[in-house]
């Protein structure tokens, strides 16, 4: 929190709320604290990333467990808490933006009757709540009544049966363990992305070859069940898959005797008939006919089940490789989760780290140093990466290639990102590995300006994902309605500019008609420039739309960074004439432009002439507002 200690916050607040006049400030206090103090146990980080599924958790699950509080307090404590985050909201207390903390505020007071109803369920307390719970007017006794009337529970609880005190005690230790939940959203992608995805993936064009040789009866196996050389080696060929048939080490050359020893193409073999696309029957390898009726992304998404629910590394022996090779398979998913956040990806070297770290943790073996500090545990990731690549779920972007000790060479290095695939079918998969998605807002079902509020919490490239995911019921004409009248019809600057910004996401086709209405608005002049951008409009027709205005909506968006905000402004052609237009400008961010310009321009004279200007600002809109113009 801008380096500030969390007592020193919770003073700032306690200030605030007295010269806000709020009637129980101590009270209101005490609840932040409680809040705070929750977070740093439970959480940790910085307090700036609470986010609505620790709302969630801390009023509906932690509060019925360990506050002892009458339920019908649970309203006042909401209002009390809503208060704290519209507090961590203003000024530069937390990064974020009020908007952010508003939305917090607005779910908090939205779960106050969910709260009331938790905290007078027995069902939610923990065991020593339960216990208290039975002592009258605890709250009036000395600590020497408090104690006694303690034990006298415990003295009644431990007279009871055996099968009575299971019964009022196993519930407090029947609950499974409790799932990570990951820290930012999840933004489902949209199904054209998905699809553009399956189509170049790999792994489903390989088994449908596979499917293909195999042809309608199936090929026949060895008396070992195994595929015979001959179709082994068709199949290397037809599939790619990159093993070395009768490979030569110097001058001494080692015939392949078995399939078996075609690793890669066992893989396959065996990701298939896992799937259900192929199966061994009457001694022959053969397809399965309910495949072929699958929908593309279906199998695809079988296809990754059967890779990553065993492990891309082969645990079907024993000793040292296969237990190092389970707890590399174990540390996939964890490590894919952290790519469900948009716009992220790892590099190879961090993945090896965290692998790294992970075996030396599970290992206490003479052989693991050499094992994870040279080329080996590389050379193993890379295996499981390229196994990813091939179901189309992970793109792997700069990867060079270099050699073991052997003289076989693998990919590394480079970074690595989920595709739109990848972020479909991984959530499915994350209970397994301890983790779930996090509780976020139902953007199908979002207004234009609530939409806006979740863009402004989210990183640029997830704006995108979030549109798609928008009102997905309705046409792109209509979708663009609703977004263009919400720019058209704001007060504030924010909403205008991430209006257009939002309006740039759809075809230019589409959103066209809906810009141009925005001509009549006061989103008129970043309309006018929006048509030029995509010259969709004649500079002689729209130029006059563009005004100052326009600035001063860019130049609101950086109050909090004066540096900024003043180098953009001193781009302007006449930064005097500018500031003869602000005074003058009915925009309420025009004052706040104005004081930061007055505080921060390195030159003192413009500096003088912006707080003469903040003057003059104040007082026309003052008469503004007396003659009812405002």
């Amino acid at each position: 929190m801008l380096g500030m200690t969390n007592a020193e916050l919770l003073e700032q607040f306690t200030d605030w709320l007295n010269e806000c006049q709020y009637p129980a400030p101590e009270s209101a206090a005490a609840a932040a604290e409680l809040l705070v103090n929750w977070w740093n146990g439970a959480r940790g980080g910085p307090l700036a990333d609470v986010g609505e599924p620790d709302i969630r958790e801390f009023l509906l699950r932690w509060c019925p467990r360990q506050l002892t509080m009458a339920p019908e307090d649970a309203p006042g404590m909401c209002d009390e808490l809503a208060e704290f985050l519209l507090f961590l909201g203003l000024g530069r207390r937390a990064p974020g933006g009020p908007a952010h903390f508003r939305r917090l505020a607005r779910q908090t007071l939205g779960l106050s009757d969910a709260m009331q109803a938790a905290m007078a369920d027995p069902n939610n307390w923990g065991m020593a709540k339960s216990m208290f719970a039975g002592v009258a007017d605890a709250d009036s006794l000395t600590e020497e009544e408090l104690l006694a009337a303690v034990q006298q529970q415990v003295d009644e609880h431990n007279a009871l049966s055996l099968e009575e005190r299971h019964a009022r005690t196993d519930r407090f230790f029947t609950e499974g363990p409790k799932l990570l939940e990951l820290p930012f959203p999840y933004i489902p992608p949209t199904e054209a992305e998905v699809t553009a995805d399956v189509a170049v993936a790999a792994l489903p064009a390989k088994v449908r070859a596979l499917r293909d040789y195999l042809g309608e009866n199936g090929v026949p196996l060895t008396a070992k069940g195994n595929l015979k050389l001959a179709d082994g080696r068709a199949l290397v060929e037809l599939l790619d898959t990159g093993d070395d048939i009768d490979p030569q080490i110097g001058s001494r050359v080692f015939r392949t005797m078995s399939t078996q020893e075609l690793r890669s193409l066992m893989f396959l073999v065996g990701v298939a008939r896992r799937a259900g696309a192929v199966r061994l029957y009457r001694n022959r390898l053969a397809p399965v006919e309910a495949w072929a009726k699958r929908p593309d992304v279906d199998a695809a998404a079988k296809l990754f089940a059967s890779v990553i629910e065993p492990g891309p590394l082969p645990t079907d022996g024993t000793g040292f490789f296969n237990d190092v090779y389970e707890t590399v398979n174990g540390g996939v998913v964890t490590w894919l989760s952290r790519l469900l956040e948009p716009g992220s990806s790892l590099e190879f070297d961090a993945i090896h780290e965290m692998n790294k770290g992970a075996i030396r943790v599970q290992f206490d073996d003479e052989f693991i140093e050499r094992y994870v500090s040279g080329t080996s545990l590389e050379r193993d990731l890379s295996q499981v990466l390229a196994a990813l690549v091939m179901t189309g779920a992970v793109h792997w972007a700069d990867r060079h290639e270099q050699a073991d000790h052997w003289g076989s060479p693998f990919w590394t290095g480079g970074s690595i990102a989920l595709t739109a695939f990848g972020r479909r079918v991984l959530p499915e998969h994350l209970e397994g590995a301890g983790i779930k998605l996090a509780d976020g807002p139902d953007f199908a079902n979002l207004d234009a300006r609530e939409l806006v509020d979740e863009l402004n919490s989210a990183p640029s490239q997830a704006h995108s994902s979030i549109l798609a995911a928008w009102r997905p019921d309705l046409a792109p004409t209509e979708r663009a309605a609703l977004v263009a009248a919400m720019a058209g019809e704001a007060t504030d600057s924010f909403s205008r500019i991430a209006g257009i910004h939002l309006l740039g996401h759809f075809e230019a086709d589409v959103a066209e008609p809906h810009v141009r209405q925005l001509l009549d608005t006061e989103a008129a002049g970043h309309a006018a420039i929006w048509l030029l951008d995509r010259e969709l409009a004649e500079p002689e027709t729209v130029a006059a739309f563009i005004t100052p205005a326009v600035l001063v909506d860019i130049l609101s968006q950086l109050v909090e960074f004066p540096d900024a905000l003043c180098q953009q402004f001193l781009t302007a052609p006449d930064p005097e004439q500018l500031l003869d237009y602000l005074w003058h400008h009915p925009a309420a961010e025009a004052e706040a432009v104005l004081n930061v310009l007055g505080r921060s321009l390195p030159d003192r004279r413009l500096a003088k002439l912006a707080r003469t200007a903040a003057m003059k600002h104040r007082s026309w809109s003052a008469n503004r507002e007396s003659r009812g113009q405002a």
